[in-house]
């Protein structure tokens, strides 16, 4: 009879993260059957995740409702005079933390009407813009220059006809003319006066006057009492081209420049011959006012919006597949940031072919200077031409898959450092790479995806991309939640193609309190004054009023513990089935950590036993590692094992695990 072989099964990468879709046996030797509450934060075998713990919500009218948005808003190049803004799902308060660790109230001209979880925010030019569901079919945004800082409604509504009558007694031609009118915010930037918003001229009126009087009133229309400052006028003989009666840039000594609102009328004497001596005004379309977009993108030159709340309106109805941008900050100089451009030599927007996909789920990007824009089973990438008029064209990338959700969409990075987009499609995970392949993330947990409530009514799904540690966390509605109630975490250092071109590995699942939420986003870890420059997750809890910062040094999620663990896959420890093992107690070589007890479980043979045992992680000196043994825990007459280690239970301990070591001896064939 042959003699008994002994040798050491060790398991020391688990890396390839969780892979529940192919069958047990067949899985890479790195990748394992659970990853629950784990990453691989320094570690080869597992890292129990950070907790996380409650941000205080003092300060201003309090949050009486689940916190339905997280937006950071960064005003400037200066990222430590960065706010984090949130809003609740009764749609106020509206709260902002801006230079303290205590919220202040905002105001808003017109409060959120409905769809309080689907805020979205982009910051640019030092304001925040705010796509929202509103009472109006306008954009909103938070402008910190006006005297008292608020939320206001984009750009200027267009004025009314002005009125126009004789006046005085003279000799005035009796010559046809129209008069129009535009409303302007002006302000002094650098010592120089100039025009921070411009609104678009409103419906002419026709006047020819007497013969008999000295001179036409032009009588200001009503005011939009949208924080215009001054007024004013464009001049035509045929209502076609307009020249600059009363405006920036007329009289070449300065003079006949904008009137202030409070000057209601202006005088005209300028027989009509001269007026296209006057300056060109600007044309029709040059400043036209944004609809109530859903979803909104930014490079730091352009606005870009896409979507529409409303289902009238002249520049929104029917039109959900439409991409909207401004033009680029410093063109002209008038309002930029707040307007697009819509005449006949220039459009400020694309359609993405409304009747074949329907409208736009989202925008995401720039990756690699391209923005893109998702349809519900269509990726479209916007091209950058370098043509002013034409400054994108549009390419369908995908019409298979699509975004379900613009939340679910971040920008990060792949293993190899370069940047990539992430979203979430009904098929599952998917990412863009910085050359415009467009990759499935999804293989190893489809039993994931197949419980993905796409029918949710609150909210379906979002993410973040958390650049410390490479790691994509994305919330999901599982069953029936219609908020998401489970996280799940990618590595991106982990992921590797397989032989389809398809991304492996990396993968875990998070539960918790903290995987239990209504939205998220990344702010400093630090708040004050001087918000730090470190950022963190931070949630809004999908109950209750709670805003938790996420992967801190807390050993629980807000108080609550977790628990967390990994299950290798069913190893055939002598590599044939037809011969048995028997093995002596396990040894874990694992970070020292006083007061924490880890639990081991082996299976053998798919259930037909298992045995479990604990251990201490106490050092028994100054090592900062440990190996611990798990004395009892034997097992005899094994063809197959597989071993759960971590948590017994829910507890307290964030644990660093290396490598496990388990030694075998042959037994007798079968």
């Amino acid at each position: 009879m042959a003699s008994a072989k002994r040798r050491l099964l060790t398991i020391d990468d688990l890396r390839g993260g969780r892979n529940q879709t192919d069958p047990p046996m067949a899985l890479r030797p790195n990748q394992c059957v659970e990853a629950l509450n784990v990453d691989w934060k320094d570690a080869t075998l597992a890292h129990k995740r950070g907790g996380s713990t409650s941000v205080s919500g003092s300060g201003g009218t309090a949050f009486n409702a689940i916190i339905a948005d997280l937006v950071r808003h960064v005003p400037g190049a200066d990222e430590t005079l960065a706010e984090l803004w949130a809003v609740d799902s009764d749609f106020a308060p509206v709260k902002r933390l801006a230079g303290s660790a205590t919220w202040a109230d905002v105001t808003t001209d017109d409060a959120i009407q409905a769809n309080a979880y689907d805020v979205n925010g982009a910051s640019l030019n030092g304001k925040l813009f705010l796509a929202y569901n509103s009472s109006v079919d306008r954009m909103h945004v938070y402008d910190p220059n006006l005297a008292t800082p608020r939320v206001r409604r984009m750009s200027l509504a267009t004025p009314a006809a002005p009125t126009a009558a004789n006046d005085g007694a003279g000799s005035y031609a009796a010559v046809l003319r129209y008069y129009r009118v535009r409303w302007l915010q002006m302000a002094t930037v650098g010592g120089a006066t100039v025009i921070v918003r411009r609104s678009e001229p409103g419906a002419s009126v026709s006047f020819t006057p007497s013969g008999t009087g000295a001179r036409v009133v032009v009588t200001q229309p009503a005011v939009a009492g949208e924080g215009e400052t001054h007024w004013e006028i464009e001049v035509s003989s045929d209502n076609s081209q307009f020249s600059l009666l009363i405006g920036r840039g007329v009289g070449a000594t300065g003079t006949n420049l904008e009137q202030p609102i409070a000057t209601t009328i202006v005088h005209d004497t300028t027989l009509v011959a001269a007026y296209p001596n006057g300056a060109l005004a600007n044309p029709a379309g040059f400043a036209t006012q944004w609809p109530s977009v859903r979803y909104l993108l930014t490079d730091g030159n352009r606005l870009m919006g896409s979507g529409s709340w409303e289902a009238t309106g002249a520049t929104s109805a029917g039109r959900t597949a439409r991409v909207w941008f401004t033009p680029v900050l410093g063109s002209a100089d008038q309002g930029d940031d707040e307007r697009f451009v819509n005449t006949t030599t220039q459009k400020n927007w694309v359609d993405l072919n409304e009747n074949d996909g329907g409208g736009v789920t989202g925008l995401g990007g720039p990756l690699n200077g391209i923005p893109y824009a998702f349809k519900y089973r269509q990726v479209w990438k916007l091209r950058p031409t370098g043509d002013l008029a034409t400054p994108y064209l549009p390419r369908k990338v995908r019409d298979d898959i699509g975004c379900i959700a613009q939340k679910t969409v971040a920008l990060g990075e792949d293993a190899y450092g370069q940047p990539a987009l992430y979203f979430l499609s009904h098929r599952g995970p998917y990412r863009i790479t910085a050359d415009g392949a467009v990759e499935y993330l999804g293989r190893d947990n489809e039993d994931i995806w197949r419980s993905l409530n796409l029918g949710a009514t609150t909210v379906v799904a979002h993410s973040v991309f958390y650049p410390d540690l490479h790691q994509w966390w994305l919330w999901i509605a599982t069953g029936a939640n219609n908020l998401p109630d489970t996280k799940m975490m990618f590595d991106v250092q982990r992921g590797f193609p397989d032989e389809n071109n398809q991304i492996r590995g990396g993968w875990a699942e998070h539960t918790g309190p903290s995987a239990a939420t209504a939205c998220a986003a990344l702010f400093s870890n630090t708040l004050g004054a001087s918000m730090s420059r470190d950022l963190k997750p931070h949630i809004g809890r999908s109950s209750g009023t709670g805003i938790f910062k996420c992967d801190t040094t807390d050993l629980d999620d807000g108080g609550t513990d977790f628990q967390a663990y990994v299950l290798t896959r069913p190893v055939v420890v002598t590599g044939d089935l037809g011969q048995k093992v028997e093995t002596a107690e396990p040894l874990l070589l694992a970070k020292a950590l006083s007061g924490v007890t880890l639990t081991m479980t082996i299976d053998r043979d798919f259930g037909l036993e298992t045995m479990t045992a604990t251990q201490a992680l106490t050092a028994a000196g100054a090592e900062t590692r440990v190996f611990k043994k798990f004395e009892g825990l034997q097992a005899a007459e094994a063809d197959v094992l597989q071993i759960q280690i971590g948590d017994g239970a829910a507890q307290e301990g964030e644990w660093t695990l290396d490598a496990l070591v388990i030694p075998i001896q042959t037994q007798e064939a079968r």
